[in-house]
């Protein structure tokens, strides 16, 4: 009886080093120097109600590869890095970036953009030209907030909430319900 309540106790520890060691939730990882790149401190009484508030790491923009800074600089001028994230995915690590305008974009593991959300509208140096052109005649007044790579094309969302598919080449494919 001990050694089945043993071994029920090492199977249960194991699982539970596991779970805790793999965990794969959407949350700020470490920075390089130690800290977190997102911090939102406990409210006590030590620390006022101002310190509850999220804070960007100093040096979010030095914790990214050069690549995806670079890119950051050369499509969205005078915006800063405000939040990252990463995420271990099947084959490397894939970032999320927020900027302070609001922009969400996510980075693959080859440190491409995969996803640009902007309600100011996506940049046109990201929308390829046969996706713009169709945008442009068939829904003049609502911009691209929204381009989503896919394996298969893109994804767009215009302001106007309407959802379009297209192929790789920019072909359209029709509307996302």
């Amino acid at each position: 009886m001990k050694f089945k309540l043993l071994s029920l106790a090492v199977v249960v520890t194991a699982m539970l080093v596991a779970c805790n060691g793999n965990n794969n939730t959407q949350q700020p990882q470490p920075v390089s120097n130690g800290q977190q790149q997102q911090v939102t401190p406990a409210a006590t009484p030590e620390n006022n109600a101002d310190a509850a508030q999220p804070q960007p790491a100093a040096n979010a923009q030095q914790a990214l590869p050069e690549a995806i800074n670079t890119f950051v600089q050369q499509s969205f001028p005078g915006a800063k890095i405000t939040y990252t994230e990463t995420d271990q995915e099947y084959g490397g690590l894939e970032y999320d970036v927020t900027l302070d305008n609001g922009t969400k974009i996510d980075f693959d593991r080859n440190n491409q953009w995969k996803k640009v959300e902007c309600y100011k509208g996506v940049p046109a140096a990201l929308v390829p030209q046969a996706i713009s052109a169709y945008v442009k005649n068939n829904f003049q007044s609502a911009p691209i907030i929204k381009i989503d790579k896919n394996g298969i094309g893109y994804d767009i969302e215009l302001a106007n909430d309407i959802e379009l598919r297209f192929d790789q080449s920019g072909n359209f494919i029709g509307t996302d319900d």
